[in-house]
Formats: C-alpha cells, structure tokens, sequence
C-alpha cells in the first residue's frame, strides 16, 4: 500500500514537471514583441463551465466530447477508439473512476510547451469520490487553455497526496 501512494507521489511530481504551470508573477514575455497574458485573460465562469462539462464527460463516459474537448496536440496523438482503454490505464493506476466531484479552486498561470510556446493557463481542481477512495483523498485537475477561439483541455489528472491535501483543497 505504501509502495502505491509512493508511486501516485513521484507520477504526480512529474505530473507538475510535465504539466510546467506557473504562477502569474513568473509570466515574462513570450516573444520579444509580444507581452505575454496570463491565465487571468482566460474569463472564469466559461472556464469553469467547460472544466465542469470535462469532468462530466469522465464521469458519464463520454468518450467522443472527452476527445473533442482536449487540445489538438492530445486529439491528434491519441485516437478516439483509444481513450476508453487509456483512462482505463489511469483509474486503475490513480485509484479508481471518478464518480462524484466536488469544486475546490481554480489557480492561474500559463502552460509551457516543449518549442517554449506559452499559453495562458486555468487550472481547476476538484475533491472526487471513486469506485474505490471517499471523497477528499484523490482529487481532479483540469488545465484548460485558449485554442484559436475556443477552451480546451491541455491536460488533466488524477492525484492524491500522501503527506497531506493542501489547504486550499480541505
């Protein structure tokens, strides 16, 4: 049992290395030209709605709105038949299918791609109840990203936190 929380510690470390979010007082410029916006340009409530209609998606198994939501970049490597099976490899690793989720916070920043293209970032979390964990010890991000003139999925996760949940997220 240690072992698993071990192995959930150091995949969501490299979850938050992967992912590179930052927060707003780190955001420089992104081009020499070109001041770079944050995740606060991003408007909350059509954030939070689409984050809100991601989770539902996990939830009630939408596997054709899950794919179209995410962002071109995820659609394009990852094909449709293949989500099914992929977040079947995710809730058997991260403990469980996510079943009931509850709002926690939203946190602004930007998203770093590896060609060092930055966009702004909301990141919302939620406390989720799973086919096998009570609601408050894992727990859902979604990253959502402007793409062209829409929000998209940029990335999300299943994560706990073996040394303790966060403040903001009791």
């Amino acid at each position: 049992m240690r072992m698993k929380y071990l192995i959930m510690a150091i995949l969501f470390l490299f979850g938050i290395y992967v992912s590179s979010v930052a927060q707003p007082q780190n955001v420089g410029k992104s081009s020499p030209n070109q001041e770079f916006i944050d995740g606060s340009s991003i408007n909350f409530q059509k954030a939070r709605n689409f984050s809100d209609s991601f989770v539902e998606a996990i939830i009630k198994d939408m596997y054709s709105d899950l794919r179209r939501k995410l962002a071109k970049d995820l659609r394009d490597s990852i094909p449709e038949e293949q989500i099914k099976p992929t977040l079947d490899k995710i809730y058997a690793t991260y403990g469980g299918k996510p079943l009931e989720p509850e709002f926690k916070m939203d946190e602004i920043g930007y998203k770093l791609y590896s060609e060092g293209v930055k966009k702004p970032l909301r990141k919302f979390w939620y406390a989720i109840r799973t086919t096998e964990h009570k609601k408050g010890t894992h727990f859902l991000f979604v990253e959502v990203v402007p793409e062209g003139d829409r929000l998209v999925c940029a990335g999300f996760s299943i994560v706990t936190f073996p040394l303790g949940v966060p403040p903001a997220l009791k």
